[in-house]
């Protein structure tokens, strides 16, 4: 069988001729989005000539860029597997990167020479090219590099300019590999029909990888300057999706969990790569991942950088959900039963310490460190936990009430946790028990699946802007002919779910907080 060489995600593979993206990505979500370039056609509809171009990936440990070098210019180093070479961060500061050293044959000049954002030069130490470096420009500077006459300039970097910011003393190169494509063009296809067949040359991007501002893999040096806007990224992308809602000539955005609010933490030039979170507006809260360098704003705070996977954003439209990992994944133990708990902070090589020995009867309400980067730099978590008599599992209607089971959501805590709260209000002769969840004088509880006949027992249900009572949550253990779980008309009444644990109610004390989970199908 004739085999083909392709790309994926960066790796050359050399797979059977009619493998499908299905057999090569045997986990990716049917949902979600997959980029294909490929090699484009001429008007008469053949196929055009594939060859390799002068660009070059360097798969680095920080993330992949692309370089585009100039006519005739040949790397001093190999192209291939350079894992085992000298390639690693020497030396790093705000204007350039050094990679090496390693040996070249060159005479170096004393000059200083220009150096736009992105070059990538050939320079040396102490004006001995025995020790020389690949030097990347992250900022247009002045500099003696020790370059040859001329300045030694290699190439440009024309993909993966924010991971230039990224690097630091330990990161290396670990691959060199020429990126194959059309002599004239490639198409790109953005598609979720894991049943095409790969064509030699092609290019599959299926993952944006993120590491979020901060994280380090030594948890000792984790900056915790930026953890409450990264806790949020962490919690907006728990699922593993981007669902693309804007777009523009140099961003994406998802906003599926709605208007959040999040700090100002950390403003800075957004570049390619760059992912930040909007702190103020109707789009408080949106994920932003930028294609293309614009300038800092002071109501975007940065959270993370795109490592690999770029290319997605820039080929996908508004509508499309992409598959997206973020490094560390968030720890939020709140919800859970304190036994799995324990188990998964240990999992992740932290010590625990909870304010209850019982792990089969206990559910986490609260854990010390709030944040994940706080946690993981720590090394350890402090966990509140309440018996579990005392939480009451629940259902939500978010197909009738969607609007009504945000805004509860929101009230109680469900909406970034696992666990939410409601204060209790009265029991009713053990049929009515009313809830009083602290709802803002500015939010409309508009009118949304309100019943038209009795109530099935144990619906939960809000008090609608029909009536002076707003916000009243309720459930009643038998059905009424006249009123809702909340003890009004039906007109003023949203219903919203369901309690599940139906035995608790009659235990609840008047003026106690309630503990609430949501049971998901």
């Amino acid at each position: 069988m004739t085999n083909i060489q392709i790309f994926l995600n960066g790796e050359t593979r050399v797979v059977p001729k009619g493998t499908t993206l299905a057999a090569l990505l045997p986990d990716h979500p049917a949902d979600c989005g997959v980029v294909v370039l490929r090699s484009g056609v001429s008007a008469s509809g053949d196929e055009e000539v594939s060859r390799d171009t002068s660009q070059l990936r360097f798969a680095t440990t920080a993330g992949d860029i692309v370089v585009e070098l100039l006519p005739g210019v040949v790397l001093p180093v190999p192209i291939g597997d350079v894992s085992d070479a000298n390639l690693r961060v020497h030396w790093e500061d705000k204007y350039a990167v050094a990679f090496g050293p390693f040996k070249a044959d060159f005479i170096p000049d004393h000059h200083p020479y220009r150096y736009d954002r992105g070059v990538l030069c050939l320079g040396c130490g102490g004006y001995d090219s025995e020790t020389s470096y690949l030097m990347f420009s992250r900022l247009q500077h002045m500099g003696d590099h020790g370059a040859a006459d001329g300045g030694a300039i290699l190439g440009t970097v024309i993909s993966g300019l924010g991971i230039m910011n990224r690097w630091r003393n330990g990161d290396r190169i670990t691959k060199i590999e020429h990126v194959f494509s059309s002599v004239d063009k490639t198409n790109a296809v953005v598609t979720t029909d894991l049943s095409l067949s790969v064509d030699d040359g092609m290019q599959i991007f299926s993952e944006i990888c993120i590491t979020a501002e901060g994280y380090k893999e030594d948890h000792t040096g984790i900056d915790t300057s930026c953890t409450r806007s990264v806790e949020h990224l962490l919690f907006a992308l728990r699922n593993s999706e981007y669902v693309i809602d804007r777009t523009a000539s140099t961003y994406i955005r998802d906003h599926a969990e709605g208007k959040l609010t999040v700090p100002m933490e950390l403003q800075k030039p957004r570049r390619e790569g760059t992912v930040t979170v909007r702190t103020s507006g109707k789009s408080s809260g949106a994920i932003y991942i930028y294609t293309k360098d614009v300038p800092s704003n002071q109501h975007h705070t940065r959270t993370g950088t795109v490592v690999r996977g770029i290319e997605l954003a820039r080929f996908a439209g508004t509508g499309t959900k992409l598959s997206v990992k973020v490094v560390p994944e968030q720890l939020d133990l709140r919800g859970l039963p304190l036994g799995e708990a324990v188990t998964r902070a240990k999992a992740r090589g932290l010590r625990v310490l909870a304010d209850n020995r019982d792990i089969d009867g206990r559910v986490v309400i609260d854990q010390k460190p709030a944040t994940t980067l706080e946690v993981l730099k720590e090394g350890k978590v402090a966990l509140s936990t309440v018996a579990l008599e005392d939480v009451i599992d629940i259902t939500l209607d978010y197909e009738h009430a969607p609007r009504t089971v945000d805004l509860f959501r929101r009230v109680t805590g469900l909406k970034i946790y696992a666990i939410g709260s409601m204060p209790f209000f009265y029991n009713i002769d053990n049929e009515m028990y009313l809830f009083k969840p602290k709802f803002a004088s500015n939010v409309n509880i508009i009118p949304e699946n309100v019943p038209k006949q009795p109530v099935s027992p144990y619906s939960l249900a809000i008090t609608n802007d029909a009536r002076k009572a707003r916000g009243m949550t309720g459930v009643r253990s038998v059905a009424n002919e006249e009123y809702g779980p909340t003890g009004e008309p039906f007109e003023g009444t949203n219903i919203i779910g369901t309690v599940l644990d139906t035995d608790k109610l009659p235990r609840i004390k008047d003026g106690s907080t309630v503990f609430i989970r949501e049971v998901k199908p």
